[in-house]
């Protein structure tokens, strides 16, 4: 997602909270790691001392997390928000989301409503009432920063015909889709279209770029890990000692919850 629409959606969460914006110290350090930068790199970029910069991160991710009430981290700070506009602005039918009963009123510019939301049919985790259903979670951080770029009045028109079969085969069960399509042409604009239209019929949806893994494993690993937010202390603490432990994990994961897995640059 775009960086300036996260900045923008954590400081409007902070000055409804508090009254008070987020200071110009704070936004860079929260771009900044919104671009992954490390503490030293963003210290350079304010010119300011690293130590400087990671007392005011420390201060800025409690914050974040007494705002949003979750525990957030320089390492998931960007998925915590991504999920959070997913979960809530995307579903609103208008530029103005109210959360739960605290009346908490957000505004973003230049965003188009998506279309409303249609009960998902059952799925594996609504007909297992032993598991709890976590709350959707949505870990976009590797996608391509396209959301504001996307016309989806334009692209729903003109791709039609594309995001409806794409529907079709979601809606049927089928395990596996591949779009294939010359660079540039608009396949991850599509997909990010398509996951406005079906993210409420799964649990869990995750992108992530191949390029950014050097094994089979640590791509893997990284799904498992992002997966396991909800396992109890003592489930996270299981190795992962060899390749079939891993894919034994990932698949138990995969039984237990209906997940939208993107993979990108897959070729």
């Amino acid at each position: 997602m775009d960086i300036e629409t996260l900045v923008e959606l954590a400081d409007n969460l902070v000055f409804t909270k508090t009254g008070e914006h987020l200071d110009s110290l704070q936004k860079e350090i929260l771009k900044g790691t919104l671009n992954r930068k490390k503490y030293p790199q963003i210290a350079n970029d304010c010119q300011c001392h690293p130590d400087h910069i990671k007392q005011v991160g420390r201060k800025l991710w409690k914050l974040l997390s007494d705002v949003l009430g979750k525990n957030i981290k320089k390492s998931n700070v960007r998925s915590i928000l991504e999920n959070f506009y997913f979960s809530h602005i995307s579903n609103t039918g208008n530029d103005f989301v109210n959360i739960n009963n605290n009346h908490i009123n957000i505004r973003l510019e230049n965003r188009t409503s998506p279309t409303p939301k249609n009960k998902s049919s059952p799925t594996p985790t609504d007909q297992n009432q032993n598991h709890t259903n976590p709350e959707n979670n949505y870990d976009l951080s590797e996608a391509p920063d396209l959301y504001c770029l996307c016309d989806r009045e334009a692209l729903q028109s003109n791709r039609h015909t594309e995001i409806t079969t794409l529907k079709q085969w979601i809606e049927n069960h089928t395990r596996i889709i591949t779009i294939l399509g010359l660079t540039g042409i608009g396949k991850s604009t599509l997909t990010v279209e398509l996951i406005q239209q079906i993210k409420d019929k799964f649990d869990y949806i995750i992108w992530r770029n191949i390029d950014n893994y050097s094994s089979c494993e640590s791509l893997q690993t990284n799904i498992i890990q992002f997966l396991s937010q909800t396992d109890s202390p003592s489930s996270k603490t299981e190795k992962l000692a060899n390749s079939q432990t891993i894919n034994n994990k990932l698949i138990n994961y995969l039984r237990k919850y209906r997940c939208l897995l993107i993979f990108d640059n897959l070729q």
